[in-house]
């Protein structure tokens, strides 16, 4: 599936997704969109910025482009829009989830507390918005409308089924499209658009999109009960403690014995880490994170069957292997 001219183009290179053309600008574009902020807010919004990340979205966003088109002004706009809006969405993640850390240091909620936290993600939020109407990048500013739309009912759905053993695969599916799916799909189709693709490409990449969205999710939910702490940046076991059933734990509860075993557990009083490794020990047993595991590979095999319609490049090369890396990260 990989693209043979994308490979001739980067041959005898040590491949690396951060020497895309454009990210740098997009770093810039990042500072700038929250420059003109007070003092606390303007030092909150840099931190989270340097904190850095996977800087997933904007590498999504300005490979589609270049597979189209060349680089320009409003690709580098659209790249920063989604990043600030993916930032916005962590840090009110991070409240609704009552969690302490965030790549390994004090989540922003920890430090500043709630309040501060919901303003400064809707800050961050308005200045992504703010980004897209300035430079009037419309149809990237529906994208990103309709994606956070979904991503909100998502975290009410998750929210209303914490603990409840009668979900399905389905049900689970559903929601990781809104929580994460539509997003990436959104960057892909953004950057579709910015660099001019027709309408058989833009939609040839939302596919590619939702499946990497699928396929990073699931990898998220295994490390959950298989990553290192350290390397993740947070602890192992939050979505389960909080009552979130992920994959490996809905597909475990396929079998009538593993799901009465499970839902003894939860009703003890105190979830404890020994409740915790007997879960894990349960999922082994199962092959539940084997099983989920082959379905994260499904999604990025459909992730890259999409990049057929694409035209050979190297950009399009470097969107099969962000699929590939999905499959072997470790945070």
């Amino acid at each position: 599936m990989s693209s043979v001219m994308g490979k001739e183009l980067i041959k005898d290179k040590k491949f690396d997704f951060y020497s895309v053309q454009g990210l740098n600008q997009v770093e810039e574009a990042l500072y700038d969109a929250v420059s003109g902020c007070g003092g606390q807010t303007k030092e909150i919004c840099f931190n989270l910025i340097e904190a850095g990340g996977k800087r997933l979205r904007p590498l999504l966003v300005l490979n589609a482009a270049q597979c189209f088109g060349s680089l320009n002004e409003s690709v580098i706009n659209t790249a920063a829009a989604f990043e600030l809006i993916h930032l916005a969405s962590l840090v009110h993640d991070d409240i609704i989830d009552g969690s302490n850390t965030r790549r390994n240091k004090p989540s922003l909620n920890a430090e500043k507390g709630n309040l501060t936290s919901v303003l400064v993600g809707d800050y961050l939020f308005a200045k992504a918005f703010e980004i897209l109407a300035t430079n009037r990048l419309i149809p990237a500013m529906n994208l990103a409308v309709e994606a956070i739309t979904e991503m909100c009912d998502g975290e009410i759905a998750q929210a209303d089924n914490r603990f409840n053993f009668n979900q399905s695969v389905d049900n689970y599916y559903e929601r990781i499209y809104k929580k994460t799916g539509i997003l990436i799909a959104a960057c892909c189709q953004a950057g579709a658009i910015a660099g001019g693709a027709t309408d058989k490409e833009i939609e040839a990449l939302k596919v590619y999109g939702i499946h990497m969205g699928y396929a990073f999710q699931i990898i998220d939910d295994i490390l959950d009960f298989t990553g290192d702490p350290k390397v993740l940046g947070k602890p192992v076991g939050s979505d389960l403690k909080e009552g979130n059933l992920t994959l490996p734990v809905l597909k475990i509860m396929m079998q009538e014995e593993y799901k009465r075993g499970l839902e003894q557990i939860f009703a003890q009083p105190d979830f404890s880490e020994d409740s915790y490794k007997e879960i894990l020990r349960l999922l082994q047993d199962s092959y539940a994170l084997d099983e989920s595991y082959k379905d994260a590979e499904r999604a990025v095999r459909i992730a890259q069957e999409a990049l057929g319609e694409i035209k050979d490049s190297s950009s399009r090369y470097c969107l099969n292997e962000i699929a590939e890396k999905i499959l072997v990260r470790k945070k």
